[in-house]
């Protein structure tokens, strides 16, 4: 419980890759999140290319960062599993703080940046993937 109240937003990150174990364990902790009538609408694409994470940092003023980062996790709803469609910006958010969490417990920096529900950033991320 101690990793809920000394988490922070960290925005500045060491030139190294994550090794993909704790990539794993932080999709694991996203998969344990609740969900609204269990539905677990989330998809995750996992992104460590750096020409595409300099891509998303022009999503926002606030995603400056992401061109220094080792990696970006951008947290998707899938809507053909949805079976309560009104809550999953409620699911997504759980499963982010379990990921931010899970970070923290790695020893990894990490912040949330906001997508949904501006259209405009919802279109960015559907145009870089071609979703």
């Amino acid at each position: 419980m101690e990793n809920i109240f000394i988490r922070r937003s960290i925005r500045k990150y060491q030139d190294k890759s994550i090794e993909k174990e704790k990539i794993e364990k932080l999709l694991r902790a996203a998969m344990q999140a609740p969900s609204a009538g269990n539905q677990q609408p989330w998809e995750f694409l996992v992104v460590e290319k750096k020409e595409t994470l300099g891509k998303l940092s022009e999503i926002s003023p606030y995603a400056t960062m992401l061109k220094e980062a080792p990696l970006a996790i951008i947290v998707l709803s899938n809507e053909e599993r949805m079976k309560f469609p009104e809550y999953w910006q409620q699911d997504l958010g759980a499963t982010t703080q379990n990921i931010l969490l899970e970070a923290m417990e790695l020893g990894l920096g990490s912040v949330w940046l906001g997508v949904a529900p501006l259209k405009d950033r919802e279109d960015f991320i559907k145009n870089i993937f071609s979703l």
